[in-house]
């Protein structure tokens, strides 16, 4: 508005202007106004506007009114603020795919309205917030076919408004006639793939209470219903969880116990293995830390009803929650108790399996078990990495509305799942492109038929042959025995020459020196004039190393080869020799463990410890066992150095190799890339150097399909090309975690040979198992599409008593719906069928495959061949 001199801002009910509701751009013969304090939140800005309200003939409910011009009231009554429809559906959209907080994006709206900082409007915040929480879950309602139901809202049942994954399996839906009485080797085609995990990020405080925001989602859609959950998980409050396999507990108590102030310490939840969406129902509370109770709701939750033979079920912690989830399903509700005879296959995701103990775990890796193609187990871990954002937002919000929230973010999850499955199949399905073998075969294939846990012996694991230092200890000691006996002659001293070297081996650690010189000189005679011939004068040795741990101990392996002769008793060296090997061995064993429980525990931290207090409190019992892992580093290099000294170079060094630093890695971890360098500058001193040649410039190209290679022909986001060093068959171990006995027999080598030809066998199978699953997914998808067309085409119809303009609308939307579901049909449909035809090649290709020791991994790719450490030079 002009004051004669500039601008000012006005409103549009101070320059005159009144809207008239129900009569479109005409005035109302006799109308009522509004409220004179009504304001309404637009995307650009809070505005002051004069309504008037229908109050002739053709008047109908005032919120009708306010709802056909698009605008949204906060109350039911006295009308004072309304929301455009325009800026809920922003609202809406922008916290869904960017997590950015209502609050913030309000106070932006606030800001557009005036940015002076003075005379601000008065803030609308919470009628706008409210209008937004009644909006998610109206939406979900229409979305989810429930204004096409009688009975509306209340009649939604439990899980109703969850968007379905269209791959999985479901009788009646999208499985063909007969699926129940297929061969064995084909029921993992119609088996159903569950992921559980927890997330510790999503807490949420003891703000505001369940009786004062109850929520308007519970039970409808991911999350579990409240009541009979919680109830149960109280019932287990006594319930002891143990575990017996990597120490990761102390971390998991450490960075848990401090529940103080909070509702909920995280959330648990199932999600598809396959399709990474999240199932219904399987999203709970945890009230504190990871709970088998928790855990056993989610998964029942997940399984309940399922008329399925085989659930493969994928958990990081699989290998304890499995021991006794049989006897613990007695305690299930009784509407959640699976159906009787249904066969459930245990798994570790493959990036938590080389964290876990070894024993017999093979049974659990994804990498190994039958049927699950190339799965990882690892969606929930991308799921979380998705929601990990609301964190900060939902931490404060009243208990309802915040499981509102997540129940709305985790079903735009699953709409973009659902609605990009064609190119995430077209993307996977495009990637993928015998003389003594016949008693490993058979041991695999037993191996594979075998229950949980399994009995059978283990086709992939090498035994163990490597002889620990107390087993090296017994068998010393019953050799010198035997000797002293068969010669006649007395023990020389009341501590065994054995002894002696273990004492001095324990010498090297603790540095205790009480006793050794009066024992030294008994199994070492000659060292004395060793010493003096070097000019060497004890009394001076000792006075110039005040020390203990600096005092030289003088063991056989400190002497050079001839001086041995002279100085040591007989048989002493080699038995030292001994001793050093097996320590060597051990010393391994021991720093394996320690990464095995460091690799954990640093994933645990990262995932789920936030804060300056719980980051310091876990960073020192990492650091503990890091310096436990430095002590096993420093006694291999001593033990080596000995075996070096008294063996000299052989071949035992492809055994127990040199350690560098570089070598001291995780099992999970590559070999460490070095980064580039920044480039010098003249300003330097020095001139920049000139640019090296990648070895990436020096590969050949891979001869590949074009009309697969260009995404951009079938408007798909450009693939990222896959690297080196990642995946089981791709990534180049450090050689501790490869080190094989010194010495093998024939039954060694056959045992080396078979558990490599099982893990090659496991590998093909694995990639004929996934283009197999691949195609039998796209089958489903297509027919869940269609499916589901037709139920939206059967709502069209369901209420003929009301009025027509309703009819027309319910008619209308419905008909939309089940056009949505057919052209999502035909573009999967056109999109795969270039991939089909490649996997029908690759199926026939697979077929005729020999599975040989060092032939190419899973994806055809021999080219790097030579930086595979698992395959084995035969």
């Amino acid at each position: 508005k002009w004051n004669g001199s500039h601008f000012v801002k006005t409103t549009l009910k101070e320059i005159g202007l009144v809207l008239h509701l129900n009569h479109g751009s005409l005035r109302c013969p006799t109308p009522n106004a509004c409220d004179e304090r009504l304001r309404i939140v637009h995307t650009t800005g809070v505005h002051e506007v004069a309504l008037s309200y229908c109050g002739c003939s053709r008047e109908i409910p005032r919120d009708l009114q306010l709802l056909r011009r698009g605008l949204y009231p906060a109350t039911q009554r006295k009308v004072r603020t309304c929301v455009t429809f325009a800026l809920l559906k922003m609202l809406h959209l922008f916290s869904l795919m960017g997590k950015v907080s209502t609050y913030d994006m309000y106070r932006s709206i606030e800001r557009l309205t005036n940015n002076s900082g003075i005379q601000m409007p008065r803030s609308r915040y919470r009628p706008t917030m409210r209008c937004l929480v009644q909006w998610r879950h109206l939406k979900a309602l229409k979305r989810g076919g429930r204004g096409h139901d009688t009975t509306g809202a209340a009649g939604t049942s439990e899980g109703e408004l969850a968007i379905l994954c269209p791959s999985c399996p479901r009788p009646g839906v999208n499985l063909p006639d007969g699926w129940a009485v297929v061969p064995k080797e084909k029921q993992f085609l119609y088996a159903a793939h569950v992921c559980m995990d927890a997330n510790f990020r999503l807490k949420n405080h003891l703000v505001s209470n369940f009786s004062a925001d109850p929520g308007l989602w519970d039970g409808m859609a991911y999350m579990t219903l409240r009541s009979p959950y919680e109830d149960y998980v109280l019932s287990q409050a006594d319930a002891q969880d143990i575990s017996t396999c990597v120490g990761f507990q102390a971390l998991a108590k450490a960075t848990t116990q401090n529940t103080r102030g909070l509702r909920y310490t995280g959330v648990s939840g199932a999600m598809c293995g396959r399709s990474e969406m999240v199932l219904p129902n399987s999203i709970a509370n945890l009230q504190k830390g990871e709970r088998y109770a928790n855990m056993d709701y989610v998964f029942a939750s997940a399984i309940k009803s399922t008329p399925l033979l085989l659930v493969a079920i994928s958990y990081d912690i699989v290998c304890q929650w499995f021991i006794n989830v049989f006897q613990r399903m007695a305690a299930w509700p009784k509407e959640l108790q699976p159906r009787a005879g249904l066969n459930l296959r245990p798994l570790i995701p493959k990036f938590h399996e080389p964290a876990h103990l070894e024993t017999l775990h093979e049974q659990y890796s994804f990498n190994l078990a039958e049927g699950v193609g190339l799965s990882d187990g690892e969606c929930p871990e991308r799921v979380w990495g998705s929601h990990n954002a609301l964190a900060g937002s939902t931490r404060t919000m009243g208990p309802g509305t915040r499981d509102d929230v997540l129940d709305d973010n985790f079903g735009h999850w699953n709409w973009l799942k659902y609605s990009s499955m064609g190119t995430y199949v077209y993307c996977i399905s495009t990637a993928l492109i015998n003389n003594s073998f016949e008693s490993w075969q058979r041991m695999c294939a037993e191996w594979d038929a075998d229950g949980f846990p399994k009995s059978v012996a283990n086709p992939f694991k090498i035994p163990e042959s490597s002889t620990s230092e107390t087993e090296a200890h017994k068998q010393l000691d019953l050799e010198e025995a035997a000797a002293l006996k068969a010669a006649g002659r007395a023990p020389v001293h009341k501590t065994s020459a054995t002894s002696f070297l273990v004492m001095g081996l324990d010498l090297e650690e603790s540095r205790y020196l009480q006793n050794w010189e009066t024992v030294r000189s008994i199994y070492m005679p000659g060292l004395l004039q060793i010493q003096t011939d070097a000019g060497l004068n004890p009394t001076a040795i000792w006075n110039s190393n005040p020390n203990p741990e600096d005092v030289q101990l003088w063991l056989p392996s400190e002497i050079s080869h001839d001086q041995r002769r002279a100085a040591c008793v007989e048989d002493l060296p080699d038995m030292e020799l001994h001793l050093r090997t097996a320590q060597c061995g051990s010393s391994l064993e021991g720093l394996r463990q320690a990464l095995r429980i460091k690799t954990r525990m640093i994933y645990f931290k990262n995932k789920n410890v936030r804060g300056q207090r719980d980051g310091t409190r876990s960073r020192s019992i990492i650091d503990r066992v890091h310096k436990r892992a430095i002590q096993y580093v420093q006694k291999y290099r001593a033990a080596r150095q000995a075996k070096l000294s008294l063996e000299g170079p052989g071949s035992w060094e492809e055994t127990y190799r040199e350690l560098h630093n570089e070598d001291i890695r995780g099992f999970a971890s590559g070999k460490p890339k070095k980064n580039p360098a920044r480039r010098g500058i003249w300003e330097d001193g020095h001139a920049p150097p000139e640019p090296e040649v990648t070895e990436a410039m020096n590969e050949e190209e891979d001869e590949s399909d074009p009309e697969l290679d260009d995404p951009n022909e079938r408007g798909l986001p450009p693939r990222k090309k896959r690297k080196k060093g990642t995946g089981e068959t791709r990534k180049e171990l450090s050689w501790i975690w490869q080190t094989l006995p010194q010495t093998l027999g024939a039954d060694e080598d056959d045992n080396v040979l078979r558990a490599e030809w099982a893990r090659s066998r496991a590998r093909v199978r694995r990639a004929s198992e996934e283009v197999t699953l691949l195609r039998e997914e796209m089958r489903r998808v297509l027919k869940s599409l269609e499916v589901k067309a037709l139920w939206w085409d059967n709502k069209q119809d369901v209420r003929d008593n009301e009025a027509a303009e309703l009819r027309e609308g319910i008619s209308a939307y419905a008909s939309d719906q089940a056009n949505l579901q057919r052209a999502l049909a035909a573009a999967f449909k056109e999109l795969w069928k270039t991939p089909l035809a490649h996997v029908d090649k690759l199926l026939e290709g697979l077929e005729t495959t020999q599975v040989t020791v060092d032939g190419p991994d899973d994806d055809g790719d021999d080219s790097n061949a030579e930086d595979e450490p698992d395959d084995i030079n035969t």
